[in-house]
């Protein structure tokens, strides 16, 4: 009976019984050999959990390495003290003189020592004094104007050149002098104002609309304003299809803008400084003045001296604002001063020969000889020499720019070559002549070498 029970069981009941239980995922994991139960790690290494994490630790898994690593380094980290500095120096003389203004009406802390006159420059020196349809220009504009924004008159008025055209747009002007373009065309409609009627214009149209009064026809303004290119090139027709007019209509606005309007409104610039091409040389006052005894006076300081005022040297919460404002403001300006004299002094000490009148022109010197010298960065030399002007002991004043040069030789090429012309060469000609030997320098150059060799321009040769 046992036996026949026994025979009688089914083949897959006998196999159930002898099977394992069925295997779950986490225990099939765990059953790998890439995993790391903390009771396999005690096992001895000679076992199978031993053999495979030998094999895992020869591969680099599970290993952790902790390790203490020092590093030295130079990182170059641009703080917002250095933008401020480097933001201040750049300004032009007019810009710091409208930011002057600005800060003295702001912070009631702060106050003139003096009146701010220009003091002049050294004794020996030829002073010049404004004046002029120029003088008189900027004299009537400042009377339309807050006496704040007096310097910005005088800053668009410096741009203005020798057609009455400003040369840099109101955007340009109100981000180097660092206030609103709505203040800039407070100070352009002003000197407009004052003005011929067109000065101050941008570009020919602006000119010519400028000059347009409310009694002129509506044909000629709409001709100027949309069609001026058409009428310069005497596509008549054109416009009056455009416009929805006859042709003898437009022909008599031509007529009346040839008669009554002008291209440009000749602006008298005179003629200092006497070896200068630069238009706007009258309104610029020097910004560094070089001695006879070779000392670098910088004009901004003369202007400038500002104090904290007496009144509030002591007070609560808010008089220390005021006063940590006025500080923090002196503090970039002398930073800006003993920039622009440290530049100073070191152009003297290599242009000594040229200072005292025995040179012709400036010796070889570079922004990065003088950056060396002074132990700043070559930009820091850029901004503080850049639309700068410095008056010579001899009274002449000169671009700072001019102060640097690579070699001479170009220069000399120039000269000579101008020397021995058989008839007056343009700067182009000069550019190219030069081009086929071992100077390839640029037509602006020509002149930039020409204009400090007082050398005058093809048309006055």
């Amino acid at each position: 009976m046992s036996l026949g029970r026994v025979t009688g069981r089914s083949h897959s009941a006998v196999q159930r019984k002898h099977s394992p239980p069925p295997v779950s995922r986490i225990q099939r994991a765990r059953r790998s050999p890439f995993f790391a139960h903390p009771a396999t790690l005690r096992r001895p290494l000679n076992s199978w959990h031993g053999a495979c994490k030998r094999w895992m630790l020869r591969r680099g898994w599970g290993r952790v390495e902790l390790a203490l690593e020092g590093r030295v380094g130079l990182r170059l980290e641009l703080r917002p003290q250095i933008v401020a500095y480097a933001e201040v120096l750049q300004l032009p003389a007019v810009g710091v003189d409208a930011l002057v203004e600005r800060e003295l009406g702001d912070n009631p802390a702060l106050e003139r020592v003096d009146d701010g006159a220009w003091r002049g420059p050294a004794a020996g020196v030829t002073e010049w004094v404004d004046g002029g349809e120029v003088g008189a220009l900027r004299a009537e504009a400042r009377l339309l104007v807050p006496a704040v924004d007096g310097a910005i008159v005088e800053y668009v008025v410096g741009c203005l050149d020798q057609r009455g055209r400003l040369t840099s747009t109101t955007d340009e002007i109100a981000v180097c002098l660092g206030v609103s373009p709505t203040r800039v065309g407070r100070a352009l409609s002003a000197v407009q104002k004052v003005g011929p009627a067109g000065i101050g214009a941008r570009d020919l149209r602006e000119c010519l609309l400028l000059q347009l009064e409310d009694r002129t026809p509506t044909a000629v303004r709409t001709v100027v304003d949309r069609h001026l290119n058409d009428l310069a090139a005497g596509r008549l027709d054109r416009i009056a299809k455009s416009l929805g007019t006859s042709a003898a209509e437009i022909q008599t606005a031509s007529d009346f803008i040839k008669e009554r309007l002008v291209p440009f409104v000749p602006l008298d610039l005179g003629c200092w400084p006497p070896r200068t091409t630069n238009a706007r040389a009258e309104v610029l006052r020097p910004d560094y003045v070089f001695t006879d005894e070779f000392a670098v006076e910088v004009a901004e300081e003369v202007r400038h001296s500002l104090a904290i005022s007496p009144s509030y040297r002591a007070g609560g919460a808010e008089v220390q604002e005021w006063l940590a404002r006025a500080r923090l403001f002196m503090s970039r300006l002398h930073q800006r001063w003993q920039t622009m004299r440290a530049v100073g002094e070191a152009i003297v000490d290599n242009q000594k020969v040229f200072l005292s009148g025995r040179a012709d022109c400036p010796a070889p010197l570079t922004r990065a000889e003088v950056a060396h010298t002074i132990g700043v960065h070559e930009s820091t030399v850029s901004r503080a020499v850049s639309a700068r002007w410095a008056q010579l002991p001899s009274g002449r004043l000169t671009p700072m720019a001019d102060f640097f040069c690579t070699s001479a030789e170009p220069r000399d090429a120039v000269r000579d070559l101008i020397a021995h012309e058989g008839r007056p060469l343009s700067d182009g000609e000069i550019a190219r002549l030069l081009s086929t030997t071992a100077h390839p320098i640029a037509r602006r150059t020509v002149a930039k070498y020409r204009a400090q060799l007082g050398i005058a321009a093809q048309s006055r040769r």
